[in-house]
């Protein structure tokens, strides 16, 4: 047999030649697909993700330091309010005109109410003595429902000395500290609040003598002095 004829024998089918060419174009789309996908997932794989997807805590989360938009909460929170002496309160019994009214807190820190004549009232919350009215006048109705409404707060009252621009009594509607008390009393002078503030508070073991610092407070070395006031509390300024 010639040469070219063995050649040509030994040569392969046109469609052998036309399958290889397809392969590797196949395999020439695969690279550039995955090329193409591995910037994709490094993104999505990042440092702050473990591999099921879930955000890894922070060094600061695990140590419990505060984080941006976290506020840290300084004072604890205040306690409900309590009636006192001179506040007005309006007395609501549903269904029943004649049993609701308004009524002071008497000096001896009683209300009179009809049918159950006097029932203590300073020193309770609204919720409390709602309640307590309640069970009195379930002897003369069936199911009373009752609620006690604060008025008019009358009962707190401070007591501002010393370097203040008008020293006397003050009667806030509401708590207050001692710094809202002190702007209650038109500011301190210009020789305020270069020594110790001193808070007399009377309490069922005697009288108390509390010490704080104004430059503590408004430095915000130590903001914790700015104490919730107490009606009665007498405070002198120096």
């Amino acid at each position: 047999m010639p040469v070219d004829a063995q050649a040509a024998a030994r040569a392969e089918p046109p469609y052998m030649i036309a399958a290889e060419k397809f392969s590797f174009q196949v395999f020439g789309t695969c690279l550039v697909g995955m090329a193409l996908m591995a910037p994709a997932t490094a993104y999505a794989l990042s440092p702050d993700q473990d591999r099921g997807g879930a955000p890894q805590e922070s060094p600061q989360d695990v140590s419990g330091k505060p984080i941006a938009g976290v506020a840290k909460q300084i004072f604890p929170a205040d306690t409900q309010y309590r009636i006192g002496i001179e506040d007005v309160l309006l007395i609501s019994v549903w269904r029943d005109a004649d049993l609701t009214r308004e009524v002071p807190v008497r000096p001896d820190g009683k209300i009179s109410l009809p049918l159950i004549q006097d029932i203590a009232a300073a020193g309770k919350t609204p919720a409390d003595l709602g309640q307590e009215i309640q069970i009195r006048l379930k002897e003369y109705m069936s199911n009373p429902s009752v609620t006690v409404i604060v008025r008019e707060i009358n009962s707190i009252k401070i007591y501002l000395l010393g370097e203040v621009a008008h020293p006397g009594p003050v009667a806030p509607k509401s708590q207050v500290r001692l710094l809202q008390a002190i702007a209650m009393a038109g500011g301190m002078t210009p020789f305020g609040g270069k020594k110790k503030i001193v808070i007399f508070r009377k309490t069922p073991s005697g009288e108390k003598v509390i010490e704080v610092s104004y430059q503590s407070i408004v430095s915000g070395k130590k903001p914790s002095d700015d104490l919730i006031l107490e009606s009665g509390d007498t405070v002198v300024v120096r």
